[in-house]
């Protein structure tokens, strides 16, 4: 059988004493005689300088107390056991006890306090700016990578005690399940602080953003007869072939956009002196996503000694294009 908690066993002697203690207390406040109590108060501090905390061991202790004149009232939840502070230094300090220290509502008489002294836990605090790093799982749609993952605001200020905040580096988020995701995505994400006492300062942050970006796997694809073209033509020229091959790869969505249709390759001629020249290659245009693994054949491209006329240049077959040329 589970052993039952401190609070469950003897509920009925334990209520009984509640209720005799506030019994006598409820007598004597009627009848103005001076009575002996025994009861737990909270330890509390005053003066503690803001850049420092405490912990008291125990937190509490145990007084006995009587009245001192006919008449008096003493409520137990009003006496605390308050410790000054203002001189506080880091470290662990025991701190002994005494009448003094006792603040209740009525004069009392302090016959005992238990345990005569408590154990302070004194700690320096500090504030500190710390990166947020990103916490994940899981695996996105197939057909799709991972690219990055942006945090918003990109750090945080932390205070809390120097032990504690000293040591850490860095401050994660909850994790987020990026599983069966298919497009880029910003979401709402949490901070995971390492210590319960660590406090974020940042004011005027509501909350904090993760762009999770999504690029699709690359595909190839390979695509024949692109025409060429020739620009700044100031001679008669002759190509042969007029059209070539390309393999590219590049992101699905883009690349299969792509048709034979839409696609062509340039010859630049100002650089180009009349003569023939064997192995030149057109450069094709394309997407700046799209990347070029292949081309073939080579052009041959025979630049005559007769100029064009103007009339002629205005007929040679050159068009311009919004992609950006990119040559392998």
């Amino acid at each position: 059988m589970l052993r039952l908690s401190w609070f469950s066993e003897n509920l009925g002697f334990k209520g009984l004493s509640i209720l005799l203690a506030l019994f006598v207390w409820y007598l004597a406040k009627q009848v103005g005689e001076p009575i002996q109590m025994s009861f737990f108060a909270p330890v509390v501090f005053k003066n503690l300088p803001p850049n420092f905390q405490v912990s008291s061991d125990p937190p509490q202790v145990n007084i006995s107390a009587r009245t001192k004149s006919r008449g008096g009232s003493l409520n137990p939840l009003e006496v605390q056991a308050v410790l000054d502070l203002s001189s506080v230094q880091d470290g662990q300090v025991d701190y002994v006890l005494t009448e003094s220290n006792i603040i209740a509502p009525v004069d009392i008489l302090i016959t005992r306090i238990t345990p005569p002294k408590v154990i302070l836990s004194i700690e320096e605090l500090i504030e500190k700016t710390l990166p947020v790093q990103v916490r994940h799982r899981g695996k996105v749609q197939k057909g799709f990578l991972l690219d990055s993952i942006e945090i918003t605001p990109l750090s945080v200020q932390v205070r809390g005690p120097k032990t504690q905040l000293a040591p850490i580096e860095t401050v994660t988020t909850m994790v987020i399940d990026l599983g069966e995701l298919s497009r880029s995505t910003e979401m709402i994400v949490q901070l995971d602080l390492p210590q319960r006492s660590l406090q974020i300062l940042d004011e005027g942050v509501g909350f904090y953003t993760a762009q999770v970006n999504l690029r699709s796997l690359p595909v190839k694809k390979r695509f024949d007869n692109v025409p060429v073209y020739l620009r700044n033509t100031a001679y008669v020229s002759v190509i042969n072939p007029n059209a070539f091959n390309i393999f590219v790869e590049g992101p699905a969505e883009v690349v299969q956009s792509l048709n034979t249709s839409g696609l062509y390759g340039v010859i630049d001629l100002r650089k180009y002196k009349p003569g023939v020249y064997n192995k030149v290659k057109p450069t094709p245009i394309l997407p700046e996503e799209v990347n070029i693994l292949e081309q073939w054949p080579p052009i041959s491209l025979w630049v005559k000694s007769e100029p064009l006329e103007k009339s002629t240049k205005s007929k040679t077959r050159v068009r311009s294009s919004g992609f950006s040329a990119r040559q392998r």
